[in-house]
Parts: structure tokens; C-alpha cells; sequence
């Protein structure tokens, strides 16, 4: 008789029915949204806690390996085990219910800071899980929407969510929204986006750059780093002075904090950079944060780089002038079949997760010390995660030094192997922002091998290769037909076994997790990772190199 046992899920309180199936299958049996990935114990995607109950764990087969995921006496693997009786379970950083991307919101107040600036404070029907940095949509009537930074820390404002936004005149959300807007009014939003979010790193300085209305997206970073005690310096940017329309909080600030510092820059003074870079900064040992035009990024970064600026700690959000998102829309409908998308799905969600990884992967290479163990890499790895704002990993990250860069994923490694100063090492994260999807992954050498380096360049030419080749209209299939041809005249040899997967709202595997060398269509973008791994013919020599296919990358 299969007897059937009560499982409840905290704190949300609802419950489903568990007999001999595992919990993991049970949960998605009754419709449950719950996080999970490999099903074979190795991501953490579906640890919970065991709060009340006991549990079995799955029977293996004599030949499979043993689930490697690190657990605390407390926690189990959903894809692992089995209920032996009542439970009660609690799943760290995760909402069975999935938050609308689409929320309403209620006008609380309008007011002019500045004869052209307007602060609209909203309070949305739902509560939004916002992070310090990010922005939202609010939608217009004919079904465009504009992009504003949240200005507060809604966490901290009894969830209200405060816009600083510039009247523009002829600006579609100006002339049809913005004039006629009253309390009470109803508002649609969406979201929020964005990847240039506060980093919650260690006690180093912190320099802000913002040009106008940017600096709304600038003062709940600016926000964070004064709760940490941190030395900030905000540098912001207007063509007269009626722009820095927040001097009061700003010159408040500067007296209840000692550590913090800013300065109005006007255009007749010169650039924000300029100014920044008189005042003798620290940069090899700075995070930068900087929103505002695209120009004033561009030239803030490449500033702030020559004169020490480690790349990973330069963190940005340009403005879009049309008012769309940076994401624009996509080139063709995802497939209905093999490329379904969760409710969460967009665009900018995705490149939010592209760039939040690409950053994460440069902060844990940046971090790699001769003389540490993988095992030592992998952990400071998931701390730097963590610290960052990933909510979990959908796939485990994967750190492979020498000779281990010729191992597939799946295949074990020695935790104990030392990073030598001439070491080849694969970097490969999976980790999950903001509810979407990141996967980036990179090949590093130290010292100056000859063969690493070749492997390196190699790689990222059969890489760039085969993405031009999918802009030709290339099946999935095709592509890797192609990735492994290229492979071959440049002397290396193409791993099949990595061969490309699905990326979307997590959990991409709720769908189907068709590899993308298997594919018989030409995939679309920003729903599928084109993976290359290249392995030298005879020297245990690899490399690896992995990015979401994409119209500009």
C-alpha cells in the first residue's frame, strides 16, 4: 500500500500529498513552483530545510555517483529523497509564489523638486523584492512603457517605490501620462530590472558617478553604502544648478556621515570623471557605480580603468534615450515547444542575469591565488555569489585547475589539486538573479605557457566563429557541427559532451532541456548558451569558454 504523508511548506502554509515518489516529483505533480535543476544532487538548486519529519534517501544504482552537494544537518535535496512520514519543510530564498511581473500600483503623491523634475511616490498592490540600483516600467496606454529608476530603498519605506523623473517636452509619457497623473491614480508597473544594483562588498571606498536624472538610480546604492559606514564619494553631473535637485538630503548627509563626500559638477567645470580623477582616489582598491547617459559611462570606465580600476569593480546602468529598455525586443518568437519560457521571462531580465554574471565571474577570477586549493575556490567562489545576490545556483559552479581542465562537469575533481603559477583554470557559474537565469563561464592562464595561451585564444575564435555562423540561420546541430570543424583547423579538439542548453525564468528545467547541439532549428536569442570546450589532442590541456547567444554580445 502506498501510504501518503502530508507535507507542508513554510511559510507560506500550503501542503501537498508525498507517497514513495521522490519529494521533488510529488511537488511539481501538484503544480508547486519549486527550484530545481540537475536532479542528480549536485546544484543545491533544491535544498530546503527539514524543519519537522524524517526522510529517506534516494536508492541508487550500483554504478551511479553519490550526490556531492555540501548539506547541513538540517537540509536535504528534494531530487534525493523520500518521505517516510508528516512534514514540514522550508525552502531558503524562495516564494512558491512566483512574483507578477506585472504589478498595479496606486499614485500617492506628485511634486515638482525642480522646475523640471517630478518625484512620483507609488505603492504598489503587491510588494516588490527590489534591489538597491535597480529600475522599473511603468506602462503607457498603448502598450509602450519608459524605464525609471527606483529612488529609495522600498524595503525601508513601507514597500512605497519613489520615481524622479524629468518632464520632457513632446516626451510621449510627459504629454499622455505625466501632466494628467493625480492621487489615487492607478499605475501598471513592471519588473524590476537591472544588474546595476549596490554589491554588498567589503569595507572598500565606494565612488559614484551620475549625470541628471541618473542619480535616481544612484541614491539607493548611495542609500546602502552609508548604512555600511563606508567612505562614499558621489560625484554628479548638471548643466546648471537647479539640476542637483537633491542638495538638501545630499548636504544632510554629508554632516550626519563624516565618511561621505559630494560634489555638484557642472558642465562648465568639466566632465564628472575629470573631477574625480583630480581628487586622488584609490581606485586599484574602489567599487565605482555610475547611471546616467551612455557617453558619461563610457567615459567614466575607461577613466577610471587607466588609472588603476580593477574591470569587475566598474558597475553601470546607461539610459536608454527613446525610453525603451536596452533590451529592445527580441528578433523572432521563441519556439513554442522546445524554447517555453516561465511567466517571468524578458529581456531585460536576461541581460540584467548576463551582466550580473559576467561581473560575478570576474570578481572570483580576480580572487584565484597560486597555492589555493579548488576545494578553497570553490567555497570562496559561492561566498562571492552570495555576497553579490544570488538567490541560488541553477547548475553548481564548476572551478577546474590544470590538468582537471580537460574533465567534463559531471566528472569528479580533485579538491585538493594546488593552483601552480603556470595553471591553465576553467571558471564556469550558473548562478540565479532576481529570479533569472545566468550562465557564464571562462578559461584564465597564469604565468605565460605558451599552450595555454594558444588554447585561450583558440577558444574564443571558434566561440566568436560559431555565434557569426548562428546569424547565418544555423540549426542548433548545425552549430556545433561547425564549433567542432573550426576546432579542428586551429589543432584543438571540440568536447561534445558540452553541447549547449535552455536559459530562461528559473527554473528553465520546469520545460524542455533539450541540448542545443541536438536542436533542429536555429535557436533564438537570449534562450540558449552556446558552450565550447576545447581539449588539446595529446597534453592534458583544455579550455572552456560559454555565453547566452545573442544579436550583440
Amino acid at each position: 500500500m502506498n501510504t501518503r504523508h502530508v507535507i507542508e511548506l513554510s511559510p507560506s502554509g500550503k501542503t501537498f500529498e508525498a507517497g514513495d515518489e521522490l519529494l521533488l516529483d510529488a511537488m511539481l505533480a501538484h503544480g508547486l513552483s519549486v527550484p530545481f535543476s540537475c536532479r542528480r544532487g549536485a546544484c543545491g538548486s533544491c535544498k530546503v530545510v527539514v524543519a519537522e519529519g524524517q526522510y529517506r534517501a534516494k536508492q541508487l544504482a550500483p554504478d551511479a555517483p553519490a550526490p556531492c552537494y555540501p548539506l547541513a544537518a538540517n537540509e536535504m535535496l528534494l531530487c534525493q529523497s523520500h518521505a517516510c512520514g508528516d512534514m514540514r519543510l522550508e525552502i531558503p530564498g524562495w516564494s512558491l509564489d512566483s512574483p507578477a511581473l506585472v504589478v498595479e500600483a496606486t499614485m500617492l503623491s506628485k511634486r515638482a523638486l525642480s522646475p523640471d523634475i517630478i518625484e512620483l511616490v507609488v505603492m504598489p498592490d503587491t510588494p516588490l523584492a527590489v534591489r538597491a540600483g535597480q529600475y522599473l516600467k511603468i506602462q503607457l496606454v498603448d502598450g509602450d512603457s519608459r524605464c525609471f529608476s527606483i529612488a529609495n530603498l522600498p524595503a525601508e519605506d513601507e514597500g512605497r517605490l519613489v520615481f524622479q523623473i524629468r518632464q520632457v517636452s513632446g516626451g510621449l509619457f510627459s504629454e499622455t501620462l505625466l501632466g494628467g497623473l493625480e492621487a489615487g491614480d492607478l499605475l501598471q508597473l513592471e519588473g524590476p530590472f537591472g544588474a546595476c544594483t549596490w554589491q554588498d562588498h567589503d569595507d572598500t571606498p565606494v565612488v559614484l558617478f551620475a549625470t541628471g536624472t541618473g542619480y535616481a538610480g544612484i541614491k539607493p546604492i548611495l542609500l546602502s553604502a552609508l548604512k555600511r559606514d563606508v567612505e562614499v564619494t558621489l560625484y554628479w553631473g548638471g548643466a546648471q544648478p537647479a539640476d542637483f535637485y537633491d542638495r538638501v538630503f545630499l548636504d544632510a548627509a554629508v554632516i550626519e556621515h563624516p565618511r561621505f563626500h559630494w560634489h555638484p559638477v557642472l558642465a562648465s567645470q568639466g566632465r564628472v570623471e575629470e573631477v574625480a580623477l583630480s581628487h586622488g582616489h584609490h581606485w586599484e582598491v574602489a567599487h565605482v557605480y555610475a547611471c546616467g547617459s551612455g557617453a558619461m559611462i563610457t567615459q567614466v570606465r575607461t577613466e577610471c580603468l587607466e588609472a588603476g580600476l580593477p574591470g569587475h569593480r566598474f558597475v553601470a546602468e546607461a539610459f536608454v534615450p527613446s525610453g525603451r529598455s536596452s533590451a529592445g525586443t527580441a528578433s523572432k518568437p521563441l519556439h513554442p515547444v522546445w524554447e517555453k519560457v516561465g511567466p517571468r521571462y524578458s529581456l531585460d531580465g536576461m541581460l540584467a542575469a548576463r551582466d550580473q554574471s559576467i561581473r560575478a565571474l570576474a570578481a572570483i577570477a580576480s580572487r584565484l591565488q597560486v597555492g589555493m586549493t579548488t576545494g578553497e575556490a570553490l567555497d570562496m567562489a559561492a561566498e562571492q555569489l552570495q555576497a553579490m545576490g544570488a538567490s541560488h545556483t541553477w547548475h553548481p559552479t564548476y572551478i577546474r585547475f590544470g590538468d582537471d581542465t580537460v574533465r567534463p562537469p559531471r566528472e569528479g575533481i580533485d579538491r585538493q589539486r594546488r593552483l601552480r603559477a603556470t595553471d591553465i583554470v576553467v571558471v564556469d557559474l550558473g548562478p540565479v538573479w532576481d529570479g533569472y537565469e545566468g550562465d557564464y563561464g571562462d578559461t584564465f592562464v597564469f604565468g605565460e605557457s605558451p599552450l595555454h595561451l594558444a588554447c585561450r585564444t583558440a577558444l574564443h575564435e571558434v566561440f566568436d566563429a560559431t555565434r557569426d555562423a548562428w546569424l547565418g540561420g544555423l540549426t542548433g546541430r548545425e552549430l556545433y557541427d561547425f564549433a567542432e570543424q573550426s576546432a579542428v583547423s586551429k589543432g584543438w579538439r571540440l568536447a561534445r559532451n558540452l553541447a549547449g542548453h535552455r536559459l530562461a525564468d528559473f527554473p528553465h528545467a520546469l520545460f524542455e532541456c533539450k541540448d542545443l547541439a541536438d536542436l533542429e532549428i536555429p535557436p533564438s536569442e537570449m534562450a540558449w548558451v552556446l558552450e565550447i570546450q576545447l581539449c588539446h589532442p595529446t597534453e592534458p590541456v583544455g579550455g572552456f569558454f560559454e555565453d547566452m547567444l545573442m544579436l550583440q554580445a
